[in-house]
């Protein structure tokens, strides 16, 4: 074949290769826009003064729970009233990390300082069970409980990278599992257990039954937390600020949505039809799972990043004036 010949094969392939990338990057480009909002415009229909410095959320038994590092207390809020309902201290358990586990009749926490795990009875408000562990003391990180168990990531190699689980009547150990360095959050769903390797930039999916690695899965680096919801895992990736959609039927993921909050911190979940997005700077933003694209983004606040779902309302926490908001997403643009 001439050269001529192989040029005129080759010229509508260059071309149709050259359409594809434009029409490809005109399609990031749109993706990645989207309404920036001021956070002073969030439809913040109830400010709950907490104390100290409230952080972690959790939805359960009728409540919402607060941990408060600084008081050394998981506060308990009535959302009917939307007031305190309830101080629970935490005792010679010191310094509340790793979110908090809500299972069918306790609530959990792991405790960074006094390095514990603490088991909350709901009923009387009071921890009822204490287990030794060894966490990394960063802080960042996920628990998550089961009918029967806690899972968590454990630090015993230095790496944070062992999968723990503990029966949740005993406060025994029931096995451990290798998963990869830097894990920090743990999450339950499609018969599975989540493990978030931020050090290699992968997800861990383990069989619990079988307490065995079952699927690797590779996104940007960085990854953090992570939520499920709408068919999907979404990790929050902290180097890119972007949201991995992963498949839990084919272990890939099958969108990037491009969030635009790197940094370290935030937070992920889901409820009421959306995916919800934290990071300091920018306490809410919306994606919608429909279109995997971000609905809107609220920013130019510092000092909130802590996010949940629950009871007809977004709850976030504002570490910096020590209060809970209660935002109602109905009041929200449309998107």
């Amino acid at each position: 074949m001439n050269m001529k010949s192989l040029l005129c094969i080759l010229k509508p392939l260059l071309a149709a290769i050259v359409v594809a990338c434009v029409v490809s990057g005109q399609e990031a480009n749109e993706s990645a826009k989207f309404a920036k909002r001021d956070a002073a415009t969030l439809p913040i229909i109830q400010k709950i003064h907490i104390g100290g410095d409230p952080d972690w959320l959790s939805i359960g038994f009728g409540s919402v729970w607060v941990s408060v590092p600084k008081n050394n207390e998981i506060v308990r809020v009535n959302p009917i009233r939307n007031t305190v309902q309830a101080r629970v201290p935490l005792g010679e358990d010191k310094e509340p990390c790793y979110g908090i586990g809500i299972g069918p009749d306790r609530a959990w926490v792991l405790n960074c300082q006094s390095q514990s795990l603490a088991r909350i009875d709901p009923g009387k408000n009071k921890v009822d069970l204490r287990v030794p562990v060894s966490i990394d003391h960063s802080g960042e990180g996920g628990i998550a409980v089961s009918r029967d168990s806690v899972w968590f990531v454990s630090n015993e190699d230095g790496h944070s990278s062992t999968l723990t689980q503990v029966n949740s009547h005993s406060g025994r150990t029931v096995r451990k599992i290798a998963v990869g360095k830097d894990s920090a959050v743990v999450k339950l769903g499609f018969a599975s257990v989540w493990a978030v390797s931020s050090g290699e930039g992968k997800i861990y999916r383990v069989d619990p039954r079988k307490g065995k690695v079952v699927a690797t899965i590779p996104v940007n680096a960085g990854p953090r937390f992570a939520t499920v919801g709408a068919g999907s895992l979404w990790v929050l990736t902290q180097s890119d600020g972007n949201v991995a959609r992963i498949d839990p039927v084919k272990n890939k993921v099958s969108a990037v949505i491009p969030a635009q909050v790197p940094g370290a911190g935030g937070e992920i979940c889901y409820g009421g039809g959306f995916i919800w997005v934290t990071m300091s700077g920018t306490p809410v933003m919306r994606i919608d799972p429909a279109r995997n694209r971000v609905v809107d983004q609220y920013g130019n606040y510092k000092n909130a990043d802590a996010i949940r779902f629950g009871f007809s309302s977004i709850w976030v926490s504002d570490h910096g004036k020590g209060d809970l908001w209660r935002i109602d997403p109905r009041k929200m643009p449309a998107r």
